[in-house]
């Protein structure tokens, strides 16, 4: 069974779309979602940032990084949620998220490490356990 993953980026962005090709070529299907055209809400950037560190994923590129002033300070943690439901492009991109893992940017070696792809670009699928049998040898002690 191919590997799965949800790739969160901006359509245009020529990095993203290089970064989604990679993935692609490697055979992991891919759920992508523009967050330019669907953008996160509250809820969703709660749930996917979770208890990891916001910082990880601002896009401090973005003009309006120092137009809402976030270079001198960050706000409260929901109120930076709140803002970025509200402003996408100070979400970092690509977002890429498989079962309980996520990575954050374009690094290639990171996302080859999360989603197991090998140096010859192909992901890694492992083969599903086997049942075992459960039938057990039943031991004869021998008496002398």
């Amino acid at each position: 069974m191919p590997k799965r993953a949800v790739f969160m980026s901006y359509e245009n962005d020529e990095a993203c779309v290089e970064v989604r090709k990679y993935i692609e070529e490697s055979g992991i299907i891919l759920q992508v979602r523009d967050i330019s055209k669907q953008p996160l809400t509250e809820w969703e950037l709660t749930n996917l940032i979770g208890q990891l560190r916001i910082e990880h994923f601002l896009n401090v590129s973005a003009p309006s990084f120092g137009k809402h002033k976030l270079d001198q300070s960050l706000p409260p943690r929901n109120d930076l949620i709140k803002l970025m439901a509200e402003d996408h492009t100070l979400i970092r991109k690509p977002i890429v998220k498989a079962a309980r893992l996520i990575t954050i940017g374009c690094d290639k070696s990171k996302i080859a490490e999360m989603l197991q792809i090998n140096s010859n670009g192909e992901a890694v699928v492992h083969d599903p356990p086997q049942p075992r049998n459960h039938r057990h040898k039943k031991a004869h002690a021998g008496r002398s």
